[in-house]
């Protein structure tokens, strides 16, 4: 009894709701009467509604495009584009309800979509106002707004309602926009979404963007770690699974490693340097962090012969270049302080302290001044 009740329910007709859609003025109305009434319609009904809201969002962005050409201020200009990106997420996104409704099985349980052909034509052009909604936003410093339409460009392009569209299926800027899709999201801080549009930039194989996407990705679980909504273990587990993806990334190797230290984790991180290091005697990375480690526990030597073979395959690292330097100070302070020669070490430090200070003054000028001012005195 309760299951020949639940189908009648699962097929309850409303075909008043959809009269009173086509009846709507307003897409505003139209889309209200479909949040109260669309649990109470069929698939074929809501699909029918959805399909005439369609029309009036495209209604709407021509109006809206018509006026930004013929706005007499910027401001005027501004509020007419708005309004069209706008109405072209909302072509797109009623489209998108519009297929799934029509991809339902009917009473009989048959599936006989009416609408896909149709919508994916009409508001494929759409599309390119979310490009320019999102470029226009994301200039503005609206990264809402700019996430809210690079995110529907980035996520409507695997839709089924394109599946049968290549302009869509085979365009070549997909992985850039969801890119963008997500920056957009990481300076709105929904780092979830960041995320998301970070790993289809990924999957869309562009090398364009493929660094920057794993950059952002680990930006994305930082993020959501800072916010409290992740842990030190879930933030490991993440990181890790990036690495694991993509282990010649360096930022990705590093920023593995450096969540490990963090979360004190230290023989773990060690295990993972050897096993690289193992594998790459010279790897830059790898040699870095055990530079750096070595550096704070006072082991100078260890720490200069690492930080140099960092600087045999990166010569340019300036970070590197000062570390190294201060760690040949700071060995020449151990030597002076027990009586030991420490001249050609303090001269060494000089040496490579004027070298950073000739390539990068801005970052490191007043450190390396203050340092190049006073190691004379050693």
């Amino acid at each position: 009894m309760l299951a020949v009740v639940a189908t009648t329910a699962s097929f309850a007709q409303n075909p008043d709701a959809v009269k009173q859609v086509m009846r709507a003025e307003k897409k505003s109305e139209a889309t209200n009467i479909m949040k109260e009434q669309e649990a109470t319609m069929t698939g074929e009904e809501r699909a029918k509604a959805y399909n005439h809201i369609v029309g009036m969002a495209i209604a709407d962005n021509t109006k809206e495009q018509g006026k930004a050409l013929t706005a007499k201020t910027p401001e005027e200009k501004d509020n007419r584009l708005v309004k069209q990106y706008k109405a072209a997420y909302d072509a797109l996104k009623y489209a998108q309800l519009c297929n799934d409704a029509d991809n339902e099985p009917n009473e009989k349980g048959q599936v006989k979509p009416k609408f896909k052909n149709k919508n994916a034509s009409r508001v494929i052009a759409m599309r390119n106002d979310l490009i320019n909604g999102g470029l226009w936003a994301y200039n503005n410093k609206d990264y809402a707004n700019a996430q809210k339409w690079f995110g529907m460009y980035a996520e409507s392009h695997s839709n089924d309602l394109f599946s049968e569209t290549e302009a869509v299926t085979k365009e070549n800027n997909y992985g850039q926009i969801s890119y963008y899709a997500a920056l957009a999201a990481y300076f709105n801080k929904d780092y979830k979404k960041a995320d998301k549009y970070a790993l289809l930039a990924l999957e869309s194989g562009d090398a364009e963007v493929k660094e920057d996407a794993i950059k952002l990705q680990l930006n994305s679980y930082q993020g959501r770690k800072d916010a409290g909504d992740i842990d030190s273990d879930y933030l490991i587990k993440k990181v890790k699974q990036v690495y694991k993806a993509y282990p010649d990334n360096e930022i990705a190797f590093g920023r593995y490693i450096a969540v490990l230290n963090e979360a004190g984790k230290k023989e773990e991180a060690n295990k993972e340097l050897d096993k690289r290091l193992k594998a790459n005697p010279n790897d830059p990375m790898a040699n870095a962090y055990v530079a750096q480690n070595a550096q704070e526990a006072g082991e100078y030597d260890k720490a200069i012969e690492a930080y140099t073979k960092v600087l045999v395959a990166q010569p340019d690292f300036m970070a590197v270049k000062y570390n190294l330097a201060t760690c040949y100070r700071n060995k020449a302070v151990d030597l002076k302080n027990n009586n030991q020669p420490y001249k050609d070490l303090i001269e060494k430090a000089k040496a490579i302290f004027q070298e950073v200070q000739a390539a990068d003054p801005d970052e490191v000028n007043f450190k390396t001044k203050y340092i190049l001012s006073t190691i004379d005195q050693l």
